[in-house]
């Protein structure tokens, strides 16, 4: 059995393209560093793996990841689409809005989460959000943003989700 890490993002600015994370959301991932620590080895996560949207980004500055030779960037795991206030309208990074059952992303990947998070090295980092959880089979409502998960790969490729340290619901 592995274990890969994941941090999602705080709060994020409202309706807005490719948002960043509110100062409380930021604050957040900010308490996740010391705690988060302590479950890696000394030198830090075997292989970080980051979205490419604003907030992602920030998770791994905030996390102080941003510089290391180990670093994987991906719309794999996320980019700058975001959900409006409304949630039925999904925000795309270049302004355009269009009906969430239109975006198509997380239906696209899902079948191919297990197996590349299962691929990952033994304790790495994934700084990303919610739609990583639900792609792994979460209801979103279940979801904690700002918050650390352990995914847990067992030898038959499964994996068991474990929130560390929770964050705040942000889908109500």
């Amino acid at each position: 059995m592995k274990t890969i890490y994941l941090v999602t993002h705080g709060p994020t600015e409202k309706n807005v393209p490719d948002p960043g994370m509110t100062n409380e959301g930021l604050e957040m991932v900010r308490n996740l560093r010391t705690q988060l620590a302590t479950f890696l080895p000394p030198e830090g996560p075997t292989q970080i793996h980051v979205g490419t949207g604003r907030r992602q980004w920030q998770i791994v500055q905030t996390l102080g990841f941003s510089h290391r030779e180990n670093l994987y960037v991906s719309d794999f795991w996320g980019g700058a689409a975001t959900v409006t206030s409304t949630k039925e309208v999904i925000l795309l990074g270049h302004g355009l809005q269009i009906p969430r059952e239109k975006y198509l992303t997380i239906a696209h990947l899902q079948p191919f989460y297990g197996q590349t998070i299962a691929g990952l090295p033994d304790k790495s980092l994934i700084c990303s959000g919610r739609p990583v959880l639900v792609r792994l089979g979460m209801q979103e409502e279940d979801c904690s943003s700002g918050a650390l998960y352990a995914l847990h790969v067992q030898d038959n490729g499964q994996i068991k989700i474990e929130l560390l340290i929770a964050g705040v619901c942000l889908i109500k």
